[in-house]
């Protein structure tokens, strides 16, 4: 195999490698830059969660529920970890990876760094079929 071949496979197989790995792991940010795309989540959606642990690491796990007439796509959360005064110390976007139907809900389970307070929101979405609401 000449020199181009190789790097030029070793170039796709580390995209490969790298776009697998960023679908698995959610974007973290310090600090509070982050602020949610949509300002009608809440109106919306209804996220019900609560702490705990899952393989002896922290986790929420919670639910979120359509509350509008059309399926939601491509819904992702803003999960905020906070200190004891309630000063955002990390951020994450995270995907649901599911489609929530409308009038119904999804599950979800993420994996979060150890804090005292958290906050979730909804951080994007889309109608699927319509411009919604």
């Amino acid at each position: 195999m000449n020199m181009i071949a190789r790097l030029v496979t070793a170039c796709f197989l580390g995209g490969v490698a790298g776009c697998a790995l960023s679908e698995m792991t959610p974007a973290t940010f310090t600090g509070s830059g982050l602020r949610p795309l949509v300002a009608t989540g809440d109106q919306y959606f209804v996220i019900d969660w609560q702490p705990g642990e899952r393989h002896g690491r922290p986790a929420l796990t919670g639910t979120v529920t359509n509350r509008y007439g059309a399926t939601a796509d491509r819904v992702q959360l803003l999960v905020e970890a906070l200190d004891d005064s309630g000063t955002v110390k990390t951020q994450q976007v995270v995907w649901l990876g599911d489609n929530v139907a409308p009038l119904n809900r999804t599950q979800f389970v993420l994996a979060v760094e150890k804090s005292p307070k958290y906050r979730v929101s909804i951080f994007a979405y889309d109608w699927r079929g319509r411009t919604g609401p």
